[in-house]
């Protein structure tokens, strides 16, 4: 198993360390393939996303340490786009003036679909007592109903927008442990993961497998859950092993636990970026 991260995140957004620091780190870890996912919602930004007047110096830094450690490492240069319907989309037609070797896309800001496209969002992501507002603010307080409009918002996503890897699948469930405003074993939130499931096989993307919740603390288990991941062995999606990390430190937080997942939900296979485009190498 070669030792990637596509999901990788610095100063330039929310991270911690600049990218030339990140890449020692992950020289010093035997990491071979390492791709920069910088925050992105072009043309527009809040204040954990790049900004649009830093995309061009962003791309430049990594292009220029692609050459600098040709032959250590394998980097990349992408962007973590978001879906927010109206407003901005994780699709290369948009994201083309930057030429990214690849594009993640996440939805982490839920609306209700009745309201403008200009009412704060509720977002998915943010610190459990500003989740807990969110859903207050844009549902009433009712988690299923929110849970539903994310898992909606991400299948428009898959079907609709041209990007390579789809973004911790089923994040509401980050700040679930504190805040239990949903069950997972319900009927509805089921009927929900196997509908989404099965759009994102239709669709043929690649599905991150991320450690980032464990090593931040936020949830003591991967994205996906093991039934999704288990559902998506069974429909042939392809998977890619990332860290999400924020700080060079997590480059590599918890592979060994995201292996024995990998291989207990049937997965045979990781996907990785190679010079003529995603390639398939055995888990191993």
């Amino acid at each position: 198993m070669r030792l990637a991260s596509y999901h990788v995140h610095t100063r330039w957004c929310d991270g911690k360390e600049s990218p030339e620091e990140v890449v020692l780190a992950a020289v010093r870890l035997g990491m071979t393939d390492l791709g920069f996912s910088a925050h992105g919602a072009w043309p527009f930004a809040t204040e954990w996303h790049l900004k649009p007047s830093s995309y061009v110096a962003y791309v430049a830094e990594i292009r220029e340490l692609q050459r600098k450690f040709r032959g250590d490492i394998r980097l990349a240069c992408g962007f973590e786009a978001d879906y927010l319907p109206g407003i901005t989309y994780p699709d290369y037609g948009i994201y083309a003036p930057f030429a990214p070797d690849y594009l993640i896309g996440s939805v982490h800001y839920v609306s209700p679909p009745d309201t403008g496209i200009l009412a704060p969002p509720w977002s998915v992501d943010a610190p459990t007592s500003e989740v807990a507002s969110g859903l207050e603010r844009c549902f009433r307080g009712d988690g299923t109903a929110a849970v539903r409009r994310y898992w909606e918002l991400l299948r428009e996503m898959v079907k609709s927008c041209d990007f390579d890897v789809v973004g911790h699948l089923d994040l509401p469930r980050k700040r679930n442990g504190e805040l239990r405003f949903f069950d997972e074993t319900a009927p509805w939130y089921r009927r929900e993961l196997e509908t989404t499931l099965d759009a994102v096989a239709e669709a043929g993307k690649i599905v991150e497998v991320n450690t980032g919740a464990i090593s931040r603390g936020a949830m003591d288990d991967l994205y996906p859950s093991a039934e999704a991941l288990a559902g998506l062995a069974d429909r042939g999606v392809r998977i890619a092993l990332n860290s999400d990390a924020h700080s060079a430190q997590d480059l590599t937080s918890a592979y060994d636990r995201a292996a024995r997942a990998l291989k207990n939900a049937g997965v045979r296979e990781l996907w990785y970026l190679g010079d003529k485009g995603w390639e398939a190498e055995s888990l191993g």
